[in-house]
């Protein structure tokens, strides 16, 4: 073996190396990482404020520190998130750093090559990052990659992680409660680091997103002291830093490449609806321009009720995650797909918010709701002109009705032909409900879900009574006076 990792060649003079060596276990060092290590002139390697490196341990156990190289420990001034320094715990960090770098180029400015130990891989979560930022444009550089911790947890976890098109996401622990758990829910598969004290918060982040039962601790992997649990068995205080949180993928199998077309199991398949079960609901309702403070109360009070939202990925990452709430991101333009998917989902008898920033009847999600016919596979109807009957009186807030009938033209997206599809329906401003008949030529009548839209503050101004301004997913708008 040794003859194996001496092959090629040694750590030059004057160049730094960011080496990772791996999660825990020295026979998890690569090939590499062992030879550069054993001929540098200086190893480095951050430690805290006890003095104790894991990295240090792991190339000390594999035989590969000789007895006339120079150690430079890098001891951190602090390893929580309360500081004395004037500029707080970053701004610590941030001289600490400064200052590594300024020892460590002594070093190459005399011609020494230089190793900086890594735990797991050098440019993933770790300290090397900042000091190779710092020395690059005056030093070559060499990563040498290792295995990283999620590979070593997932390992001993015994679990597949992602399979086919389930997306993973890798976060930290210290991310607050409610962010956290909104991205755990927006994601297939998870791995959440940076445990120990964050870890009561990481638990509760993991019930709220409705993925605690399937969720597996793992502490000093690939190590004599690894162990694995489940999330729910583990005594909040005695959880190290170095372990971790995974949430398994379910393997979903929405290939848009349709490499292995299975129309049943595709993801875009709308759901059945349940056995006698009424239709639900689709809420179309307005988050307004900004922060939390900007949300109406009713806004507020509708999505901790309902068990689906809707929305383009920015507007949904603003609606707090909630045991029981699934959520359905999607990229911009895609209204109309994401107003099918509500439909369907409300057919099914599930009660549904469509999230827009601003008000939604603002260049937002009510005109795509409104746009699509109430059956799938009619045509999507395209607001091509104002309504021909408006309402013989203007709304009024929390009073006012319109009414009306109007005729949209509409391409449909498979055919060249023209096509007209009509509605009927009724509004109450700000909130009311608007529910258009099943009238799809040859079909039978499916339930139909009422669609309410809540209004809320958008960006350009205050809702007012004077005028209702509908903005469409075709770049047109429709004014009722």
């Amino acid at each position: 073996m040794s003859a194996v990792w001496a092959e090629g060649p040694a750590a030059r003079g004057g160049h730094l190396y960011g080496v990772g060596v791996g999660p825990g276990s020295p026979d998890l060092l690569t090939l590499r990482a062992a030879r550069l290590v054993a001929t540098a002139d200086v190893v480095a390697y951050h430690a805290g404020r006890r003095g104790s490196s894991q990295a240090r341990r792991i190339v000390d156990e594999a035989g590969l520190l000789r007895a006339d190289v120079v150690e430079e420990e890098l001891v951190y001034p602090v390893t929580t998130g309360t500081s004395g320094h004037e500029a707080g715990y970053y701004g610590a960090l941030a001289e600490f750093y400064d200052a590594c770098a300024e020892r460590l180029a002594t070093h190459l400015d005399a011609g020494r090559s230089v190793v900086v130990l890594a735990l797991g891989d050098p440019l993933f979560y770790g300290s090397f990052m900042y000091v190779h930022d710092a020395l690059r444009p005056h030093h070559p550089v060499t990563v040498v990659p290792g295995v990283t911790a999620v590979a070593a947890v997932t390992a001993a976890a015994g679990t597949n992680l992602c399979l086919h098109e389930d997306t993973l996401t890798v976060l930290p622990g210290t991310l607050p409660t409610a962010e956290l758990a909104r991205r755990l829910a927006d994601t297939d598969a998870a791995v959440v680091l940076k445990l120990g004290r964050t870890f009561p918060a990481v638990r509760e982040a993991l019930r709220q997103a409705g993925v605690l039962a399937r969720a597996v601790y793992v502490e000093h992997a690939s190590t004599p002291r690894e162990r694995v649990l489940q999330v729910t068995e583990v005594d909040e205080a005695e959880v190290p830093y170095l372990s971790m949180v995974v949430v398994p993928g379910q393997d979903r199998r929405a290939d848009a490449a349709g490499r292995a077309w299975v129309e049943e199991q595709h993801a875009d398949s709308p759901p059945s609806p349940r056995a006698g079960a009424a239709p639900g609901t689709v809420h179309v309702v307005g988050l307004g321009p900004g922060g939390a403070g900007w949300t109406t109360p009713e806004t507020t009070r509708l999505l901790e009720r309902v068990a689906h939202v809707v929305g383009y990925a920015p507007y949904l990452a603003r609606v707090p995650q909630r045991p029981g709430l699934t959520r359905h991101a999607s990229g911009n333009t895609v209204e109309l797909d994401r107003a099918r998917l509500a439909l369907d989902l409300a057919r099914a008898g599930e009660d549904v918010a469509v999230v827009s920033g601003g008000d939604p009847g603002v260049f937002g999600m009510a005109a795509a709701v409104l746009e699509l016919p109430p059956t799938r596979g009619t045509p999507p109807c395209r607001s091509a002109s104002t309504p021909a009957s408006p309402p013989p009186t203007r709304p009024r807030p929390g009073s006012g009705r319109c009414s009306g009938a109007t005729t949209h033209s509409s391409t449909s997206p498979t055919t060249s032909s023209r096509s007209r599809c009509s509605w009927t329906g009724s509004w109450r401003w700000p909130s009311g409900t608007s529910s258009w008949p099943a009238t799809t030529p040859g079909r039978a009548a499916a339930p139909t879900p009422s669609v309410p839209c809540v209004t809320g503050w958008s960006s350009a101004s205050v809702p007012t009574a004077p005028s209702w301004w509908l903005g469409t997913s075709a770049g047109t708008e429709s004014r009722w006076r």
